[in-house]
This record gives structure tokens, sequence and C-alpha cells, in this order.
């Protein structure tokens, strides 16, 4: 687990200043890799070529591990950052083939797969990575990221430069490229809660595509190649088969995740997803983990989480050491700064904060933190995906009472605490996302639209006509998949992997072990959803005493905003909200957010999620752009 950097200076425009542009690209993120430091230099073409890396020892502690590694005879080099969790198959077959080794670690196997396969190895890997590969006698750059956009990488490419980063303010650092706003980023996190990839917030710089590599040799420019292999979607099959075939995929999963040098733990919801990873470890005989959840209090239920509550009956039934830690309104201003300052782009996703928080609590206790981030886009377990299905299925009713629906929903009250606020806001999202296209329905439900109504046409959902697998599973196939390839990459791993390392954390996710990934992804979509949300995941639950779990609602993982927000510990962040002269008024309109907020205050509706959003990108602009 590292932070990795490149400099293809074209022109050699370094020389005189080279060492201290690439060591302020190793030192923007140098909490991604607290325990060593290397980099190497080279001649190319005209120009020149500097490699970084810094590390955060997790498999194999030994120096010898280190990067940039470089093969025995000094012609290949590799800088990379995650984990290989098929490294001992892996490396059994090399030693097969006369390949020796000197070191344990998944870093020196990845070396000499490359040296032996080149772009062929990628689609092999089992893991989390993001790499940069360098063949020195051939002169060829290989750059390639894993194919759900677990680990990060960015990268800008000009006529004078190829720089290449785990984050995006390491490119910004180096010196070498105008920070620039993209504007355009902004109008998609206000509708969409993210920067839609490839752009960042940043101008010219962009996200490496998640399941694609580079070739480049000499000065040409990169193209990004996909390594993934084309998905086949296999008939619906016999339930039983299914849950005997995920249980045995899962607990190799979990096998897999586990690797490591350094303790391990497990982020316990009490939802379904890290339940059944503790009741999975549990089974499998590994050591009891310490567990770790967010507590609110109890008057914030409504806004906050009731996780907590199932968390310590999970840890209690399954085993674990469990620890919690109680978040308040005061840590918002007690950590603002260092919190905006680690994170790389802004994202209205309040898990953003809590896992920036939970993960600090971690890593006193442990190097490697597991993860239920992926299940939901898998197993079909979003409220919205349980709402699109309906949608498709009744569609020709849904849409004779769509009207009603939009009319009555906005006078469901959700502005102050009461038993069903949380179900009215879900029923007021659906009436109001409602929309005779399939395709602009699902947009409607994954769009943040109360600043931009118009917005939502920079995202589609489209699909081609099938009559072998008709309507419903046609829609609702493509819908999975937009969220595999947006909202996963761009919100969940996004947050978990800049928030974690933040702490110097490595956060792993056993759900997107890939032979248990392509298995989900090759069922018919509907089948997913056959006896509702990640109904497969609760029946193996169950069948391991869970249904307390599995019958309760869903909860997301959100921060009580909307309650801290009317509290005199959050005096500051509302006055920084009532600041016409404040930098993100170029972009939304003031008046707009002084009714929400307004609005909120008086407990008229719910406002705290899109404040959230506003006061992030706020206070992010206001600090690389004021």
């Amino acid at each position: 687990m590292c932070g990795i950097h490149l400099i293809f200076d074209k022109k050699m425009q370094l020389t005189p200043e080279h060492p201290r542009a690439f060591s302020q690209m190793l030192e923007a993120s140098a909490y991604r890799g607290p325990d060593a430091r290397g980099t190497q230099s080279f001649a190319l073409g005209e120009g020149a070529l500097h490699l970084g890396s810094t590390r955060l020892k997790i498999i194999d502690l030994n120096e010898r591990a280190n990067q940039p590694m470089t093969s025995a005879d000094g012609r290949y080099h590799l800088c990379f950052n995650g984990t290989i969790y098929n490294y001992f198959d892996l490396r059994n077959e090399l030693l097969n083939k006369g390949v020796q080794f000197t070191t344990q670690s998944d870093t020196e196997v990845l070396l000499h797969l490359l040296i032996k396969q080149e772009v062929a190895a990628l689609s092999r890997l089992n893991g989390m990575f993001s790499l940069i590969f360098y063949d020195q006698q051939a002169q060829k750059i290989l750059i390639a990221r894993d194919r759900f956009g677990m680990k990060p990488l960015f990268y800008v490419e000009n006529d004078q430069f190829l720089i290449v980063s785990s984050e995006a303010k390491g490119i910004i650092s180096s010196g070498l490229v105008e920070k620039k706003l993209h504007t355009q980023a902004v109008q998609d996190y206000l509708c969409y809660g993210y920067a839609l990839p490839p752009h960042t917030f940043f101008k010219n710089i962009y996200q490496f595509p998640a399941g694609h590599y580079w070739e480049t040799i000499d000065e040409g420019k990169a193209k990004p190649v996909s390594f993934v292999n084309p998905l086949t979607i296999n008939e619906e099959p016999a339930e039983d088969e299914v849950l005997k075939a995920t249980e045995e995929l899962l607990k190799d999963a979990v096998l897999n995740h586990l690797v490591g040098n350094t303790p391990c733990g497990l982020l316990l919801s009490g939802g379904v997803d890290s339940t059944l990873l503790l009741s999975l470890v549990k089974e499998l005989g590994v050591h009891p983990l310490p567990t770790f959840s967010i507590i609110n209090s109890e008057k914030e239920e409504a806004f906050g989480t009731n996780d907590f509550r199932y968390a310590r009956k999970a840890a209690e039934m399954y085993g674990s050491y469990h620890h919690e830690l109680t978040l308040e309104s005061q840590m918002l201003n007690q950590h603002q700064d260092e919190f905006m300052a680690r994170m790389d782009q802004p994202i209205t996703d309040s898990a953003s904060f809590m896992t920036y928080m939970l993960s600090a609590e971690v890593k006193k206790i442990a190097g490697i933190a597991l993860s239920g981030a992926g299940a939901d886009e898998l197993f079909a377990g979003y409220n919205r995906h349980q709402a699109y299905f309906q949608y498709l299925t009744h569609y020709d009713k849904v849409i004779k009472f769509s009207g009603f629906l939009k009319k009555s929903s906005q006078w469901l009250p959700t502005g102050f605490s009461h038993p069903l606020r949380k179900r009215f806001r879900l029923l007021k999202k659906l009436g109001q996302s409602l929309d005779q296209d399939p395709g602009h329905t699902f947009i409607n439900f994954i769009s943040r639209s109360t600043f931009l109504p118009d917005c939502k046409q920079r995202l589609t959902l489209a699909v081609e006509p099938n009559t072998q697998v008709g309507f419903a599973e046609n829609w609702f196939h493509a819908a999975l998949e937009h969220d595999l390839q947006y909202y996963l990459p761009a919100d969940v791993l996004a947050l978990s992997d800049n928030m974690s390392m933040a702490r110097s954390l490595e956060m792993r996710m056993p759900y997107l072990d890939l032979p248990l990934a392509d298995y989900m992804r090759s069922l018919p979509a509907s089948f997913r959803i056959k006896h509702g949300r990640k109904w497969i995941l609760n029946r193996l639950l169950e069948a391991r005493g869970g249904q307390i779990f599995t019958r309760r609602p869903k909860e997301g993982f959100g921060l009580p905003f909307g309650q801290w927000l009317r509290s005199p510990e959050t005096l500051n962040i509302r006055q920084a909200l009532q600041q016409k002269e404040q930098f993100i008024y170029g972009y939304v309109s003031y008046d707009q957010v002084q009714v929400l907020l307004q609005g909120h205050l008086h407990k008229k509706a719910d406002h705290g999620r899109e404040l959230w959003g506003i006061w992030v990108l706020s206070s992010w602009l206001n600090l690389h752009f004021l």
C-alpha cells in the first residue's frame, strides 16, 4: 500500500528544478506511505523519467520489499500501490518456471509477472492496484489501474510532461501544472455528488480509468486501453446452487483479504454486509478481529444512524473485540482543517468524514481494515435498486399514478425528528424521480438536483433493445452496471481510499474479490433482486443466526449533519454559509442556499444532505482557490 508518482520530462525541461518538483509530489501525500520512500531517474528519449514511491508496509516488512523495485538485471522497475490477493498462487506458478525471489512481497511477484507476461498479466490479478512498470531497455512505460477503481490514479499530459500520481494534489504540488478550477466538475458535483470520471476538479488533470492500461514508448502520447474481458450473462440458475457458490467464493474472499504482516480489523455497521463478514471470520476459525463502529447520541438517531446498536449485537454474537467512536458536532470544528487538507477531491457523501474519524481509531490497533464496500452494487442492495426494479416491473401502473405520487409526496414532513422521517425522505425521492423514460428515472434516482435541475443530461442510462431478456431485466442490468462504473469508484471507493489512507490505514473490500464479483455479475440482474435487496447475502447471514440483522431497516452510513447544523457548536458553519462573498456563490445561487438553510433551521424540511454538500465544496474550494 503506497503512493506512486511519475514525471516523464519529455524535453529535459526539469534539469535544474527536478529535485524540488519531484520531492514536493512525494511529500504532498506522504501519509499514504510513511514507512519508506524511494526514487529513481532514467534517461528516456530526449528527456528523463522519474519514478517515486512512498510505502506503507503491509506484506513483507523487510526493506528489500521497498519501492521502486528493480529486477536483478536492472532492466525492469515497478512502483505499485495496492495488494494482490492471489499472489501466493502466482508466486508458485513463477517458481515452477524457474523465477527466484528475494522477498515474500506481492510487489516482487507482480514485478516478475509483468516481466513474463506484460499486459496479459493484468487480467490475472485479483486485487486492488495502480502501478507504473518501466522497461528500461525497451524504454516502455506501462501504467494500469484495477478494474473497479479501488486504488486511485491521476494524470496530466502535454507536450512537455506526462505526470502521474496517486492523488491529484500530488500533481498540483509538483508546481509543473497550473492550478485551475474545472468548473464542469463543480456542476457535476452539485448534481451527482462527485466529479464525473475521467474529470477532476483541476482543469487538465484526469482520473485514470478503472480497468485500463497505457503503454507508451519514447514520446508517444498515452491512450488508455481496457484489459477487462467482456461480460457474459448466464441463464438463471437454481437458488440453492447460487447460495452454495456465493458462500464458498465469499469464504475464499475473506481469507484472501486477511493476508498481511500487520493486524487487521473490521468496520462493523451492524448491517448485513459487515455482519456477514464477521460471521465468516468466526466460522473460518480466524483469530477474533477487533471491530469498529460509529456512535451518535439517541436524540440524533432520526438524523444519524441506529447502526451502532446492531453492531454491538453483532460483535457479541460473533465474538469480536468491539471498539466504538462517538461522533459529536464539535468534532467538525476540531478536525475541519486537517479533513479538508486530506480530501483530494470533494464528495458530497458525509461518510467521508465518518471514515476519516473512524480510520484514526482503527489505526491505533490495526494496519488493515475490512469494509463491506461493493456489496450493494453487486447484490442490488440500495433502496434505489428496489424502487427502480418495482418501477420497471409495474411500469404501466406506476406511470398512470405518477402525477399523484409526485404531488402527494412533496407534503410529507421530513424537517423534524419523528419515527417515519427516513421513510418519508425515500418516498419524496421516489415521487420526484418518476419519469416515463426508464433511463431518465434512474438518473433522477441518483442525482441531487436541488441546485441544478437541468444537470441530469450529463449522465445517461440507455439500453439496446433485447427481446431475449425482457424490459425489466434489460434496464435493471444497465442500472447495476452504471453504479459499478460511476458511483462505486467515484464515491464509495474514492472516499474509502482517500480517508483511510489519510490515516495511513489500508482499506480492503472482500466483496470486490474478483472471482466473487465476476460470478455475481454473471447472474441476471433481476435474479439478484428476486426476493428483495441483497436476498442472497440475507440468506447466508440467516443461516448463521443473523435474522435480526437481515430484518432491520436499511440505513446509509451517514452523518447527523442535519441535527448538528442547528446546534451552537456549528455556528461557524452557518455563518460561513451565510457569507455572500464566499467563493462558492460564483457557482451556486446564494439566495437558493439561504432558502434551504432557513427552511432547515426552522424545521420546515430536512436539507441537511444538500447543505453538507455545499459546505464541503465551499470549504474545499476556499482551501485550493482563494
